[in-house]
């Protein structure tokens, strides 16, 4: 049942966070247009961070739903 707990916090995170990527970019771009100056390419970085996140919950979850697979499909069994 952790494991479950587990598997549903990385989700929730993974989901909050990219929701959040989205008004971040909009405000990068709207500085932009206002030809703020920025030393870094924030733009870049937030793609990466995202790239990074996708892959470290894959990571993350990639080996253990194929390891609960069977246990939920047979408590789904159950259930029925």
């Amino acid at each position: 049942m952790k494991v479950m707990e587990h598997v549903r916090d990385v989700k929730m995170i993974r989901d909050r966070t990219f929701n959040e990527i989205e008004p971040m970019k909009q405000t990068i771009m709207l500085l932009k247009k206002h030809q703020l100056k920025m030393d870094e390419d924030f733009l870049v970085k937030l793609e990466n961070s995202k790239t990074s996140l996708v892959d470290i919950s894959e990571k993350a979850l990639g080996p253990v739903k194929e390891q609960i697979l069977p246990l939920q499909n047979q408590e789904a069994g159950n259930i029925k």
